[in-house]
């Protein structure tokens, strides 16, 4: 068989735009890791990481809601959406930090009551677009019925991480001489919260999305 048909074969059409998505979106994720990197450090890249790494282990144990974080390329899509969030997440600590330049309770409840808020914004906002092959279709809809749910949560599970990080304790600022700024406690933290929440709505849910947990990557 020529080239010519081959290409032009069904099944072959098939598989060659899986591999052309497929490396649209590597090429996506390759440019949100240095993208974030360049804008706030490692953290960012390791932001993508942890949102791919808690996906993987739900998808390991057949346990992930989010049918969109399943197989290679949603884990892609997953460290596209943490790499660009974390710039987000870094930017709110160091926003807490100029505002309020010694640790203490004031900075704390700026990172939970400010800070939080921007990062869940941001995810959300990102996912959706990423998640729907960067089309913002339905955002709107999106953020009406499952913004404070999804803020509910993640000032729930990460508030407390966020409060103690923000004010130095955690992982340390600098480790081998990259410049962590503690961030990566919550990192660690939000990979978790990933796990756990999607093991708990896979329990409950075998539908898509649903609103409760949706940080966890439920659609």
């Amino acid at each position: 068989m020529s080239l010519e048909n081959k290409i032009a074969d069904k099944e072959n059409k098939g598989f060659f735009r899986k591999a052309l998505k497929l490396g649209f979106n590597l090429g996506v994720a390759a440019a949100s890791g240095a993208l974030s990197y360049g804008l706030v450090g490692i953290a960012g890249p390791l932001t993508g990481l942890a949102f791919a790494g808690g996906s993987a282990v739900l998808n390991a144990f057949g346990r992930n809601p989010d049918k969109k974080s399943k197989g290679l390329e949603g884990l892609i899509k997953e460290f596209t959406v943490g790499s660009l969030t974390g710039i987000v997440g870094v930017w709110g600590y160091d926003l807490a930090a100029s505002y309020f330049p010694t640790p203490g309770l004031a900075r704390a409840a700026f990172g939970v009551g400010v800070a939080n808020p921007l990062f869940t914004g941001a995810y959300m906002g990102i996912d959706h677009i990423v998640k729907n092959d960067f089309n913002p279709s339905g955002i709107g809809k999106h953020f009406k019925e499952n913004y404070l749910p999804v803020l509910k949560d993640i000032t729930l599970w990460l508030g407390l991480p966020v409060a103690l990080t923000i004010n130095g304790y955690g992982i340390p600022a600098t480790v081998a001489g990259l410049d962590l700024r503690g961030y990566p406690s919550i990192v660690v933290a939000d990979m978790f919260y990933r796990i756990i929440a999607g093991l708990s709505l896979a329990k409950t849910s075998s539908a898509g999305y649903a609103p409760k947990l949706a940080y966890a990557g439920a659609h």
